[in-house]
C-alpha cells in the first residue's frame, strides 16, 4: 500500500522470527535500498489481515499472535501509521478477520475465540462477543453469507491440523448461535484462505490448500501429498464443490495466497510460497500464451535433462550439457 501518500506503492510487512510491524518505504529509483520503518512492536505475529475497519474507505491492517499478546490494527489514511490495540491478550490467538457479524454496517474484529463489535474504531471502542472455539484458524477467518439467508457467516481453516469449516450464523442479538458445518477434512494445515472469483462467473469461491511441513513437521499430516483447490458455493444449501487446482505437486498453499493476473491475459492467477518455494499457477480460462511457448515453459519448469533443443540442464559434476 502507499504508506506516505506519495502515489508509489510501499510494502507492509512482519515476520515471526524478528519483532516488529515494518514498512518498507519505495525509493522510486530502480537497484536502490528500500527504507525499513518500524511501526510497532509485533512480537510472534502469526498473521494479518487487510479491511476498512473504521469505515474512511481506506485499507488498515490488523494482526493476530501466536503468543496472545493482544490484537491489534493499524490505519494507514494519516501522514503516519497510527497503532490501535483492541481488547485482553486472552482474545487474541491464531487467526484473525475483518467482517460485519450483525449488519450494523461497521467492520467488526474476528478471532480464534469470538469477534470485536465495532462501535466506534477510531476511539478504541469495541464490544467484546466470545461465541466460539476454532482452534488455531488459518488466516483470515472469513465472513460470507454462505446460505444467502441474509446473516453473514463464518469461513475458517485449521492451521496446524485437519479441517476447514463454516459456521452458520442462527439467530440474533441475545439469540444469536452457530452451527458447525464441514466443508473438508481430507487435508491438514489450512493456513490460508480467500474468497475470489476464479471462474469468472461473478461469484466468488472459496481458495484454500495444505501448506506443508508446519511447526518443523510436527503438525498432523505434514508430510501428506500438497493440495490446493477451489471451492464453488452453492448458496441455495450451502454446499461446497471441490475443484483441484494442483494435487500432490510441489505448490503448497503456505501462508498467503496472492491473486492477481500476472500474466496479463484477463483472469485471476494465483501465487503461493512456502517450504517447497516459490510457485505460479496460471488460470487457463483466458490463455493468450501459443502451444508452442506454453511446451517449453512447461519443459524448463520441469527442469527435465534433456528438455529440448538448446536447452542447458546443469549437472553437479562435469561441464553443462545441451
Amino acid at each position: 500500500m502507499d504508506v506516505n501518500h506519495d502515489g508509489a506503492p510501499d510494502i507492509v510487512t512482519a515476520g515471526w522470527m524478528v519483532n516488529g510491524l515494518f514498512w518498507y518505504e519505495n525509493p522510486k529509483s530502480p537497484g536502490a535500498m528500500w527504507k525499513a520503518n518500524k511501526i510497532t512492536d509485533s512480537y510472534d505475529t502469526e498473521g494479518g489481515v487487510m479491511g476498512d475497519i473504521n469505515g474512511d474507505g481506506r485499507p488498515d491492517l490488523a494482526l493476530a499472535h501466536y503468543n496472545h499478546s493482544g490484537v491489534l490494527w493499524v490505519d494507514f489514511s494519516g501522514r503516519e501509521p497510527k497503532v490501535h490495540h483492541v481488547g485482553e491478550n486472552s482474545q487474541d490467538g491464531h487467526g484473525i478477520g475483518v467482517a460485519d457479524v450483525d449488519g450494523d454496517g461497521k467492520a467488526g474484529l474476528l478471532t480464534p475465540y469470538g469477534w470485536f463489535r465495532n462501535i466506534d474504531a477510531d476511539h478504541d471502542t469495541w464490544e467484546w462477543h466470545g461465541d466460539w472455539q476454532l482452534g488455531d484458524a488459518g488466516f483470515p477467518i472469513l465472513g460470507y453469507d454462505v446460505n444467502n439467508d441474509g446473516k453473514l457467516d463464518i469461513i475458517y481453516g485449521q492451521g496446524h491440523s485437519y479441517g476447514l469449516y463454516w459456521l452458520e450464523q442462527q439467530g440474533a442479538g441475545a439469540e444469536r448461535r452457530w452451527v458447525k458445518h464441514v466443508i473438508d477434512e481430507s487435508y491438514s494445515q489450512v493456513h490460508a484462505l480467500k474468497l475470489i472469483d476464479i471462474d469468472g462467473d461473478g461469484v466468488p469461491e472459496l481458495l484454500a490448500g495444505k501448506r506443508y511441513r508446519g511447526h518443523n513437521g510436527g503438525d498432523p499430516g505434514s508430510y501428506d501429498p500438497i493440495v490446493i483447490y477451489y471451492y464453488k458455493i452453492d448458496r441455495k444449501t450451502g454446499q461446497f464443490a471441490r475443484y483441484p487446482v494442483s494435487t500432490n505437486g510441489t505448490g503448497g498453499a503456505g501462508t498467503q495466497f496472492v491473486v492477481e493476473d500476472m500474466d496479463g491475459d484477463g483472469d485471476p492467477d494465483i501465487v503461493t510460497a512456502g517450504k517447497t518455494g516459490v510457485h505460479f499457477f496460471e488460470n487457463l480460462r483466458i490463455n493468450l500464451v501459443p502451444k508452442e511457448m506454453r511446451e517449453t515453459q512447461i519443459l524448463i519448469e520441469k527442469e527435465w535433462p534433456f528438455a529440448g533443443e538448446g536447452v542447458v540442464v546443469k549437472q553437479e559434476d562435469g561441464p553443462a550439457k545441451k
